[in-house]
């Protein structure tokens, strides 16, 4: 039998409550999975006013006795608030880019999760438009002033990853880091690429389906190139060109195949189901696309 590690990632929050997440979004959320078949979760700092639910310590007792009471374990902490600072060309940005990062990598040790992740993103003050379908899409249009060599722009974010896979591991955490579409990293190619520049050991991919299927890469093979630096997969359908995180029964990539190279490849990191559009969908059809996703993947994990 093919044991998978299967879980959701805070987007399952963010998919009916958007930027307007909240603690007690959270606590709903915990005690929900359950019902859903789930009992792996992430938890994110999506922007920087979110740091403040986890600087009570009246917050941390709520979410811990929640997470305790339905069985739920926190097991990776995505550092979403760190993303513009840590693409950023200012030193001081940067700086301070680390400094959240190493906060939340403490928040996320305290709660015994597993992993950080991080999102990857192009330079933020190259960036002239998004796609509009999310907050903090990736980007859809760039401007790199001509005198920039993009070799040498890759060869400082590698050292930049490796210094928040020192961060990470310095608080027992391995570090991820999820290849955007149209982002300095955007495959499992480039993902590869990066981690050879880094030579950080700590250094892990998470591949995500509609990144992937952006730009029209083959799932399967992305999953072999990556291999066992694969730490975690976020799973969702996905039509080529497009942002939405669609429900596994929808989109036209197919999901039978991903498990299989999963399986090929011995995956020994989480699977989480990560499906959402705008952040403003009904909490019910919300729970449906979760819960019928589970299923389809213990359907096949049986096989």
């Amino acid at each position: 039998m093919f044991n998978l590690k299967i879980g959701a990632t805070a987007a399952y929050t963010y998919a009916f409550r958007g930027t307007a997440i909240n603690l007690n979004d959270y606590l709903i959320s915990i005690k929900t999975l359950p019902e859903l078949g789930i009992y792996n979760f992430d938890l994110e700092i999506l922007q920087p006013q979110h740091v403040a639910i986890y600087e009570s310590k009246d917050n941390i007792k709520r979410l811990k006795e929640t997470l305790a009471n339905n069985k739920v374990n926190v097991v990776g902490f995505t550092a979403w608030a760190c993303v513009e600072l840590i693409h950023s060309i200012k030193e001081e940005n940067q700086q301070h880019g680390y400094q959240l990062f190493a906060k939340i990598a403490r928040i996320a040790r305290d709660f015994n999760a597993e992993y950080i992740h991080l999102g990857s993103d192009m330079i933020s003050e190259y960036i002239v438009q998004r796609d509009s379908t999310y907050v903090a899409a990736p980007v859809t249009k760039v401007a790199i002033p001509d005198s920039l060599s993009y070799q040498n722009i890759l060869d400082d974010y590698a050292k930049r990853l490796a210094k928040l896979a020192q961060i990470a591991q310095d608080n027992g955490l391995k570090f991820s880091i999820e290849p955007r579409a149209n982002s300095l990293i955007c495959g499992a190619d480039s993902f590869m690429d990066i981690y050879r520049r880094a030579g950080h050991s700590n250094l892990y991919c998470c591949l995500d389906v509609v990144h992937c299927a952006f730009h029209r890469e083959n799932l399967p093979i992305a999953i072999e190139k990556v291999s066992q630096r694969l730490l975690v997969f976020q799973l969702c359908n996905a039509i080529p060109g497009q942002m939405i995180h669609y429900p596994l029964a929808e989109g036209s990539i197919e999901i039978k195949p991903i498990l299989r190279a999963l399986r090929k490849i011995n995956f020994q990191g989480y699977l989480m189901l990560e499906i959402y559009r705008s952040g403003k969908d009904n909490k019910d059809i919300v729970d449906s696309w979760y819960k019928e996703g589970m299923a389809m993947i213990k359907k096949e994990e049986l096989k």
